[in-house]
C-alpha cells in the first residue's frame, strides 16, 4: 500500500518491483532501512507471484506486472512526487516498461508534477528492446525450478544453495520454502519500451551472485549504456543474490546513496 508520505516529501519515493518467486514480504527489512534515510518505499508482489494454480488463477504476464507498477508510479507522480524505480533481478523487466509516459521530462512537457527521476537496478534482467528475459537467460531451464503448466517452483535444497548463496544452507532453506509460484509466461514478455533511454540509471551490482553471475551484470550495463547512449552509475556489493534478504542495511546504504549522488559520469562504488 502506498504509505503516508508527510515525512517523506522532500526525497524521492521509491517503488521496489520485486523478483521472480519473490512476495513483497521478501522486502520489508529493506523497506524499513530505507524509511530511515527519509524515503517513502513502497513494496508491492508482483501479480506474476500473486496469482496460484492452486486457486485455479491464469498466470500474469510480464506487461500485467507493468500495468499494474505503472498504476503505483503515476499515483505517486500525481502528487508531485520524484519517483525512484528498484528493481530486483526479473522485476528489471516490468519496472523499465512501467516508466512509459512517467519520467519527469515527459510528464513536465504534459503539464504534469512529478514522475520517474532514477532507476536503481539491483542485480535485475534488464534487455534491449524486443528481447525477454528467456531471450537473455537462453532456453535451459534452471535446475532448480519445476515448470508445472502456466506456473513455476523451486526445489527447495538446490535453490537454497543458489538463491541464497551467501547465507547458511537451512536458513537458505526457509527462504526459499516462503517463494510461491511463479508465471512462467511472464519470462517470455518482451520489453517494449526502454526507459532507461530517457531516466538516468543507476546499477547496483552484486558481486557473488551465482544466479545472474558478474558476467551476466556486466552484459547488462553495457546493453543499457549502448542502448541509450549514457553511463550507467555503478555501485557494487560483495553480497549474493538477494541482498534485500541477506543485507538489506547494506542494500539501502547504497540505495540511498545511488538515489542522491548518482549522477553524471559513470563511477565505480565498491562496499
Amino acid at each position: 500500500m502506498i504509505q503516508d508520505a508527510s515525512l517523506h516529501q522532500a526525497k524521492p519515493a521509491i517503488v521496489i518491483v520485486p523478483g521472480s518467486f519473490s512476495p513483497a514480504s521478501f522486502y520489508a527489512d529493506l523497506v524499513t532501512a530505507l524509511q530511515s534515510y527519509g524515503h517513502e518505499a513502497i513494496a508491492e508482489t508482483l501479480l506474476s507471484s500473486a496469482r496460484s494454480p492452486l486457486r485455479g488463477e491464469k498466470a500474469a504476464t510480464m506487461q500485467e506486472d507493468a500495468e499494474f507498477f505503472h498504476d503505483i508510479a503515476e499515483r505517486l507522480a500525481d502528487q508531485g512526487r520524484d519517483v525512484v524505480i528498484l528493481t530486483h533481478s526479473y522485476g528489471g523487466l516490468p519496472g523499465t516498461e512501467c516508466s512509459k509516459g512517467l519520467s519527469k521530462e515527459e510528464r513536465r512537457a504534459a503539464g504534469k508534477p512529478g514522475g520517474i527521476s532514477r532507476f536503481v537496478y539491483v542485480t535485475s534482467v534488464v534487455p534491449p528492446p524486443g528481447k525477454s528475459l528467456k531471450d537473455l537467460m537462453g532456453d535451459l531451464v534452471p535446475s532448480f525450478i519445476n515448470v508445472e503448466g502456466e506456473f513455476m517452483s523451486h526445489v527447495i535444497e538446490e535453490s537454497a544453495k543458489l538463491t541464497f548463496s551467501d547465507m547458511p544452507l537451512e536458513e537458505g532453506m526457509e527462504w526459499v520454502k516462503k517463494m510461491p509460484y511463479h508465471s512462467a509466461p511472464s519470462f517470455e514478455g518482451q520489453l517494449t519500451y526502454p526507459g532507461y533511454n530517457n531516466i538516468p540509471v543507476s546499477f547496483i551490482f552484486c558481486d557473488k551472485d551465482v544466479i545472474l553471475p558478474p558476467e551476466f551484470q556486466t552484459s547488462v550495463i553495457e546493453s543499457i549504456e549502448k542502448e541509450s547512449g549514457k553511463k550507467v552509475d555503478v555501485h557494487h556489493l560483495n553480497i549474493g543474490h538477494c541482498p534485500n534478504v541477506s543485507a538489506p542495511t547494506e542494500l539501502a546504504a547504497v540505495v540511498a546513496k545511488a538515489v542522491a549522488s548518482g549522477r553524471g559520469p559513470k563511477s565505480e562504488h565498491r562496499l
